[in-house]
């Protein structure tokens, strides 16, 4: 068996990313830290962004011409072989892949009218000021992609296992970690100046943005339209008289 270099460098760190990025998403997913979880869900469209790109501009195996979709029927009877031919992604992983990356833009999408819609933060948070207000579907739609994108990853992790035990020689899933996989021949796949320099630039692009909103946390990605009110300085006599002794919920018509 040769060990075929199958999975570049720019391919595994997306992969990890990507990864880490899905699990803050969703450790974030609270009223307390809607902030993070937006700035996450932004950092993952550039992630998201890098994929799609590289889907057409990557190396072999990287790009969604070498998936065999079109053979899914053949791989469906064959599936549980011992000997498999696809040294890339299999015909079955390669629809989850891509149903991964359609769901990832559809839940950021979502995500990002909700945030608008019922929180009045973010680029869209104008929508809180319209007649899409009392909208609460989006929510829903956004919690369904969500619980749909769990499901594939259920589909994921089953289908490396199943692979783990039929196909125990290639070693798939080390191969996320080394980029390396055994086959036959030698198939090893080589990265161009051009690839190298889109990945180096996603990557900056990347990491600009992460340092941008440590920075500058209230940025116009997750700032309300809504501005603070000083309730002290603009009613001294309710927080004194009111405020005291209560929750401060100042009424509309205060005279």
């Amino acid at each position: 068996m040769n060990k075929s270099y199958i999975w570049s460098l720019p391919t595994r760190a997306f992969h990890w990313l990507f990864v880490v990025g899905i699990l803050i998403a969703f450790l974030t997913d609270d009223d307390h830290l809607l902030n993070y979880h937006a700035i996450v869900g932004y950092a993952l469209l550039i992630l998201l962004a890098f994929r799609v790109l590289w889907g057409f501009f990557g190396p072999k195996y990287s790009k969604f011409k070498d998936f065999p979709t079109n053979e899914i029927k053949e791989y469906s009877s064959n599936a549980l072989k011992k000997e498999s031919k696809y040294i890339g992604h299999n015909p079955a992983a390669s629809y989850v892949m891509i149903t991964m990356l359609v769901s990832t833009f559809l839940i950021i999408l979502t995500g990002v009218l909700t945030y608008g819609i019922q929180e009045g933060k973010g680029i869209l948070g104008f929508l809180n000021e319209t007649f899409f207000k009392g909208m609460k579907s989006m929510d829903n739609i956004h919690e369904f992609f969500a619980n749909f994108f769990i499901f594939l990853i259920v589909l994921h992790l089953a289908g490396i296992i199943i692979d783990k035990f039929l196909h125990k020689e290639v070693e798939t899933l080390k191969s996320i970690f080394t980029g390396y996989k055994n086959s036959k021949e030698d198939k090893s796949i080589k990265l161009n100046i051009f690839q190298k320099l889109f990945a180096g630039f996603m990557f900056i692009l990347l990491i600009a943005f992460l340092v941008f909103n440590i920075i500058n946390p209230k940025n116009v990605l997750v700032a309300s339209i809504n501005k603070p009110i000083d309730y002290k300085v603009q009613n001294e006599l309710f927080v004194d008289e009111c405020a005291s002794c209560h929750t401060l919920y100042p009424s509309l018509f205060v005279a």
